[in-house]
């Protein structure tokens, strides 16, 4: 009977093989919690969640949910252009977390019915077992993170998860801390009131522009637009209804710009827009559309209709192999593109207005 018994206990040597596994193991979870500590901006985040985690991990899979319920992380991956991040999700109805854990926040190990396989791992078939973590904050449930591996018996229910557990809390810091800091950097580049980039912030991207420009030898087109009348919509109507004209006009001229393009309150009702690589003739169709877009929608009051209008200016450096200084180009090209905004005020508003630019006229 005793010699039964101590058949039945782990041996010493058992016994410091399963200590020696768990320090492997808890030294190999510490080391990718450091790189994610690591990571000082979000997209280098998502990057180490997901890829970073599936090589670490030796994983066939990795997702991430994160609850957004306002749109607000949604308005940040779209102007860090990441909406399509791939193995990321954005949930907005708090019930999807209920079917992932319908327990409550804790880690869940196991198998996944088709279900839920095609919801978090649609790109992957089969999945043997998955690791489920809620990402919580302040006791709040802010999304989850997903690992997915072929084999059936590396995520068990019957699994300790001490250390799945601590990565969680890590992952949904460092998520946190990420997000508020991309906040900040946006509000720093961003006009507060039309919600298109800044004076600040169009000057660090345009030297940034003049640069790819210049390098690749693809043209740079410059638009100025300026509200026709907008003294006077402020003074006849007061303020508030100035500043609806400014919001709407600038979500009409984001309309109808591509991704690359790039949009900014240049001051008062004065907008900037850069195209990257848009040759003048396209450039001019653009403008054309923008004017049409604002001309054809009037601000609605409630007892009133105000039509609006603007005038642009346009002008489109073609770069060449000849030595420039970017800086006076950069300059000269504003300059260029104001004063053909003026000539459409001349001309009668309400129009779009080429100016002819040369950088051999600079003086560069």
């Amino acid at each position: 009977m005793e010699e039964q018994k101590n058949r039945q206990q782990p041996s010493v040597a058992q016994l410091l093989r399963r200590i020696e596994k768990n320090q492997q193991i808890q030294a190999r979870f510490h080391d990718y919690e450091f790189k994610l500590l690591a990571c000082r901006r979000l997209p280098e985040l998502l990057d180490q969640l997901i890829a970073g985690a599936a090589q670490h991990f030796d994983l066939a899979a990795v997702s991430l949910a994160l609850f957004d319920q306002d749109y607000s992380i949604g308005s940040i991956l779209e102007h860090l252009q990441l909406a399509d991040h791939p193995g990321l999700q954005l949930v907005d109805d708090a019930e999807v977390f209920t079917k992932l854990f319908p327990d409550g926040p804790r880690v869940r190990l196991g198998a996944l019915d088709e279900s839920l396989r095609k919801t978090l791992f649609p790109a992957l078939y089969p999945v043997g077992s998955a690791a489920l973590l809620p990402l919580m904050r302040q006791d709040t449930l802010i999304g989850s993170l997903h690992f997915a591996s072929h084999s059936p018996q590396r995520y068990r229910d019957d699994m300790a998860v001490t250390f799945m557990w601590h990565l969680a809390s890590m992952v949904a810091i460092c998520l946190e801390n990420c997000l508020a800091l991309e906040q900040l950097q946006r509000q720093g580049q961003e006009d507060i009131l039309t919600q298109v980039r800044n004076r600040r912030s169009f000057d660090e991207e345009f030297a940034k522009e003049l640069a790819r420009a210049s390098r690749e030898q693809k043209p740079l087109s410059c638009l100025f637009a300026d509200i026709d009348y907008f003294k006077q919509i402020n003074d006849a109507y007061g303020h508030q209804v100035g500043d609806r004209c400014l919001r709407q006009v600038a979500q009409q001229i984001a309309r109808e710009l591509r991704k690359t393009d790039l949009l900014a309150r240049y001051g008062g009702e004065e907008f900037v827009v850069l195209l990257p690589g848009c040759p003048a003739h396209l450039a001019a169709s653009t403008a054309e559309r923008i004017r049409l877009a604002v001309a054809n929608r009037p601000l609605r009051l409630p007892h009133e209709t105000i039509p609006l209008s603007i005038s642009l200016g346009l002008v489109t450096w073609q770069p060449d192999t000849t030595r420039t200084a970017l800086e006076a180009i950069g300059s000269a090209l504003l300059d260029c593109a104001d004063l053909a905004m003026y000539q459409a005020k001349r001309d009668g508003r309400n129009r779009v207005c080429v100016g002819e630019f040369s950088a051999a006229e600079v003086g560069v």
